[in-house]
């Protein structure tokens, strides 16, 4: 079959660690793209958090699309001009928030790219130097003037499955929540994933979904893998990730899983030969 269209997760996907696109995995995407299909980053992160790695790829020019903040804000590569944003209000929030401060988890606000949070702590300087973004330091989260694009809510899994659960009939209809990891619960709006986003580009770039490979290890990448036609987990993906998809990476992502991805459904080949 012809694949047109490759979505990838980062963070336990495409990256090794938290930061760095190895040499297998950027030179299989660039030979992919070199073959005119297209390569879409699908990710959690701000889109400044995945600048510096399309440059990597030299992305930025081209015709394309990036798509952040699990689904909420999607981006034209050739210009990092945003075309699309489902925002959400403050209010829809408040109950997330509210509860968020009682039990002690950190609150990270998004809004295309502004990235807020109510105080600065060690965890806070660690995820900006991580994604490569400033803080903007806004005591009380709810009194932004703006909508939000995504809330992440950073803290001990037990306390973050109580707010989700505590707060499920408040924010219904209104949002929706989701792991990207053990630690990290994330709010979007209502009928936001990665699996919508997927749609919303393929339908732009005129692709049937039969012809899109999508690949990925955490909960917030469930929805995309089942929308593709082709659904890849990498070997360290979530159980029920690796059990919905269609083919299970024998590397993980520190071993280079999407460049064996794209090495055996691209071009036939096995990543010992690359």
């Amino acid at each position: 079959m012809g694949y047109r269209m490759i979505f990838s997760d980062m963070d336990g996907t495409l990256l090794r660690g938290t930061s760095e696109l190895s040499y297998r995995n950027q030179t299989m995407i660039q030979r992919a793209m070199k073959q005119g299909i297209d390569f879409v980053i699908c990710t959690g992160r701000g889109i400044y958090g995945v600048e510096p790695f399309l440059k990597q790829l030299n992305a930025i020019g081209q015709k394309g699309y990036v798509i952040c903040q699990n689904g909420a804000a999607i981006y034209d590569l050739q210009n990092i001009e945003i075309v699309r944003k489902h925002n959400f209000t403050a209010d829809d929030l408040r109950p997330v928030i509210e509860l968020a401060r009682k039990v002690g988890v950190t609150v990270y606000l998004y809004d295309d790219r502004n990235f807020m949070v109510e105080k600065e702590t060690p965890m806070v300087r660690e995820y900006c130097k991580v994604m490569r973004v400033d803080m903007r330091i806004l005591p009380d989260g709810l009194s932004y003037e703006g909508n939000f694009t995504k809330c992440l809510l950073e803290g001990a899994p037990e306390k973050l499955a109580y707010i989700q659960e505590t707060t499920k009939s408040a924010v219904q209809n209104k949002l929706n929540s989701f792991y990207s990891s053990a630690t990290y619960l994330e709010f979007v709006k209502t009928g936001v994933s990665k699996g919508r986003a997927l749609q919303e580009t393929v339908a732009e770039a005129g692709v049937a979904l039969s012809d899109v490979i999508a690949i990925g290890d955490s909960d917030n990448d469930l929805s995309m893998i089942q929308t593709a036609g082709l659904g890849i987990a990498v070997a360290n993906g979530q159980p029920h990730v690796k059990a919905a998809a269609d083919y299970i990476t024998k590397a993980n992502c520190d071993q280079d899983a999407v460049a064996e991805a794209i090495a055996h459904f691209i071009f036939g080949e096995t990543l010992t030969e690359i």
